[in-house]
């Protein structure tokens, strides 16, 4: 966790602020992708792609399903412990 005035994401700066946020609201929720997180902070798609990429290494959400182009996640204690068809849950690295 970043505690300092930002946190840089390759190129990109996000406010402090902003990834908190996101840390305890996405937490909460039934399921996220990039456009629905850039819709709800008013971000880039490529800066929501990044928050949700810091938040799955952080373990606070997971990788539950979707392509490369649009991935959907989930907060961890919200997986589903089956799925009937499709790709399950993407092994931790």
């Amino acid at each position: 966790m970043a505690s300092v005035e930002g946190y840089v994401a390759h190129d990109v700066v996000l406010p402090a602020g902003l990834l908190e946020r996101a840390r305890r609201e996405l937490a909460r929720g039934k399921f996220h992708t990039p456009y629905r997180v850039a819709q709800r902070y008013n971000v880039s798609i490529s800066v929501a792609r990044r928050i949700l990429n810091i938040l799955e290494k952080e373990g606070v959400l997971v990788r539950y399903s979707g392509t490369r182009r649009t991935p959907i996640y989930v907060p961890k204690d919200r997986v589903p412990a089956f799925k009937t068809l499709g790709t399950g849950v993407r092994p931790s690295r």
